[in-house]
């Protein structure tokens, strides 16, 4: 007995308008997901710093040095809040990312704030300071790091000055 295959000539496959419709959708579809995927990956989280160690200069003066930092930052990516007796507050940024002194950006001036690196001038790191003057004698400070981005406190320290 003889196998007999059949191929019926009158059957045709999806129609080219309809073929044309999936491949476009396929392909957008393929684009939106990996564009999301890209776009995710280069958001990274908050890095992590900390503050090593505060040293009263003075009665009006103090310097914070920089503890470890998760990865190299870019001073402009960073602000710093500086409060005083939990009352009065002033946030200061850097003007460029080669300046060592910081600019007050909003509230009351209640100090001055110079960036001092002992290492790499580009970037925040381990080793660096922050150098406080103007400071009141006998108050209480709170100085905070803040990832300017996205505004979220990355480390904070308290100290307090010494009386006249």
């Amino acid at each position: 007995m003889k196998k007999k295959t059949f191929i019926r000539r009158d059957e045709e496959g999806v129609s080219p308008v309809i073929a044309t419709i999936l491949m476009v959708a396929i392909t957008v579809v393929l684009a939106a997901v990996l564009y999301t995927m890209v776009s995710c990956a280069r958001l990274s989280p908050i890095p992590f710093g900390t503050w090593c160690d505060e040293t009263m200069v003075s009665s009006t003066e103090a310097t914070v040095e920089f503890g470890e930092m998760s990865r190299k930052i870019r001073p402009m990516n960073l602000e710093f809040i500086l409060i005083r007796n939990n009352t009065t507050e002033a946030r200061y940024g850097f003007s460029s990312n080669n300046d060592e002194h910081l600019v007050q950006k909003n509230g009351t001036d209640i100090g001055t704030l110079t960036f001092e690196n002992l290492g790499d001038r580009i970037c925040v790191d381990a080793g660096g300071r922050m150098r406080l003057t103007n400071l009141a004698p006998n108050s209480e400070y709170v100085l905070k790091m803040i990832w300017a981005p996205s505004g979220d406190e990355m480390a904070s320290i308290t100290f307090s000055t010494l009386s006249e």
